[in-house]
């Protein structure tokens, strides 16, 4: 007796964001989504490296819940986790 077709239709799990992020070349060519603020232009003038602000970093904060693999610990960089 087969069972496969009884088996519901399970999708496979998305892949980690983590797992599937590129490097960004040029900040100022990201499409961003309705709703969602950009980086400060000014930051990235003369920069380097990319540079984001406070307020575009935070509005991703109850989205974006997952850390790297190779992430020190807050005490080994001189921070203090948050209290529970």
């Amino acid at each position: 007796l087969s069972t496969v077709a009884n088996r519901p239709n399970i999708p496979a799990p998305l892949p980690s964001a983590l797992a599937t992020a590129r490097v960004i070349d040029d900040i100022g060519r990201v499409p961003y989504p309705v709703g969602v603020q950009s980086p400060k232009v000014e930051l990235n003038a003369n920069a380097k490296d990319s540079k984001y602000d406070r307020e575009f970093l935070l509005q991703f904060m109850n989205i974006c819940k997952e850390n790297p693999d190779n992430l020190p610990a807050l005490d080994a960089i001189g921070l203090e986790p948050p209290s529970q």
